[in-house]
């Protein structure tokens, strides 16, 4: 799993579409907002590609100026996770 915090920058005048067009977007967590147009935003996705797909899509919301990634962290599917043979017991 990928997760991301960014920082959006949206024009004052549109600061509620995009709100309301993030809180649309499966994965994407709007936690703050500022009427000047500072938004902050995490995304989760399944993998990298979906990441930046997500990062396109919010990049061209009407209203958003900017994207900025402020963090990024990628957590393995324990399912997924490869045993070793010293791990078996």
């Amino acid at each position: 799993m990928n997760i991301s915090s960014l920082i959006v920058g949206a024009r004052p005048e549109r600061v509620t579409a995009v709100c309301n067009a993030l809180r649309e977007i499966d994965g994407v967590e709007l936690h703050a907002a500022t009427p000047q147009g500072q938004l902050i935003v995490t995304v989760e996705t399944e993998s990298d590609g979906l990441t930046t797909e997500l990062f396109a899509r919010i990049g061209g919301l009407d209203g958003v100026v900017d994207v900025a990634m402020v963090y990024h962290q990628f957590e393995p599917d324990p399912q997924q996770e490869v045993r070793h043979e010293s791990d078996a017991s």
